[in-house]
C-alpha cells in the first residue's frame, strides 16, 4: 500500500507541475511577445536610417571647379562672341533634411548658400541652391551608414564687377545642377553624429539680368552661359530623431 501511495502522489505531483507549466506559458506568452516586439523595434530604430526617421545635417562644403564662360552679343546683322575657361574654388554651407522611406532609401531637401572665392577682390559674389536629394544606403548599421546620393536642383548666382575699387554692376545667373556622390555617417549615440562625403557637381547657369541696367546690352541681344564641373568635399554634424 505504501508503495502504491507514493506512486499516486508522484503522478499527482507531476500532473500538478505540468499544469503550472502550461499556465505559466499561456500567461507569459503575451509578455514575451511584447518584449520581443520591443527589442525588434529598438534594433530597427537604432539603425542610422529607417522608415519614419528624420536626419538634419549642417556643415561646410569645399569645391574645386573647372569653369567655362561663353557669351554672344547680337545687334542687327553684327554678332560678337567669346568663350573662356578657368577654374574656381567654392565654399558653401548645405543644410539638409532627410526623411527615411525604408531601411535602404531616404529622400530629402538641401538648402545651400555659398560663394566663389574671390582672391583678387574684383568679383564679389554669392550663390544659393535648392536641391531634391534621394539616398540609397549601401551600409545601414546601428551607428555607421554609407550611402549613395544624387542632388537635382536649381541655383542662383549673383556676381559683381569691381574696377579701381568701385563696384560697377551685378550680373545674375540662374539654372539647374546635378550632383552625384557618396557619404559616410557615424553616430556617437542615438542622436548626434558626424559625416564626410565626396560629390561630383555640374552646374549650367544662364545670364538673367544686370543691375544697374547696361544701355549697350539693352540695345541688342545679349546671352551668356556659365558652366561648371568639379568635386565637392562635404563634412559636418547631424542629428537624428
Amino acid at each position: 500500500m505504501g508503495f502504491h501511495g507514493r506512486g499516486d502522489f508522484g503522478e499527482r505531483l507531476g500532473g500538478y507541475l505540468g499544469d503550472m507549466k502550461q499556465l505559466l506559458i499561456r500567461r507569459s506568452g503575451p509578455c514575451i511577445s511584447a518584449v520581443t516586439a520591443f527589442l525588434w523595434a529598438f534594433s530597427a530604430s537604432a539603425q542610422v536610417n529607417s522608415k519614419g526617421t528624420f536626419q538634419v545635417s549642417l556643415g561646410p562644403a569645399f569645391g574645386g571647379h573647372a569653369t567655362e564662360f561663353e557669351w554672344i552679343y547680337r545687334i542687327g546683322a553684327l554678332a560678337l562672341q567669346d568663350r573662356s575657361t578657368d577654374g574656381a574654388v567654392t565654399v558653401s554651407w548645405p543644410l539638409e533634411l532627410q526623411g527615411g522611406l525604408s531601411n535602404r532609401f531616404s529622400l530629402g531637401v538641401i538648402l545651400e548658400p555659398g560663394q566663389y572665392i574671390d582672391s583678387a577682390g574684383t568679383h564679389p559674389n554669392g550663390f544659393f541652391t535648392a536641391s531634391l536629394s534621394p539616398r540609397y544606403y549601401l551600409v545601414n548599421k546601428d551607428r555607421f551608414g554609407l550611402f549613395l546620393n544624387a542632388d537635382l536642383g536649381f541655383g542662383v548666382l549673383r556676381i559683381g564687377e569691381v574696377r579701381s575699387g568701385t563696384k560697377q554692376y551685378d550680373d545674375v545667373y540662374a539654372g539647374g545642377h546635378f550632383r552625384f556622390g557618396t557619404q559616410a555617417q557615424y553616430y556617437f549615440g542615438r542622436t548626434f553624429g558626424i559625416h564626410l562625403g565626396l560629390k561630383y557637381a555640374a552646374h549650367n547657369l544662364r545670364w538673367r539680368d544686370r543691375d544697374p541696367e547696361d544701355p549697350v546690352l539693352a540695345s541688342g541681344d545679349y546671352e551668356a552661359t556659365l558652366r561648371t564641373s568639379g568635386v565637392l568635399v562635404q563634412m559636418g554634424v547631424q542629428l537624428k530623431f
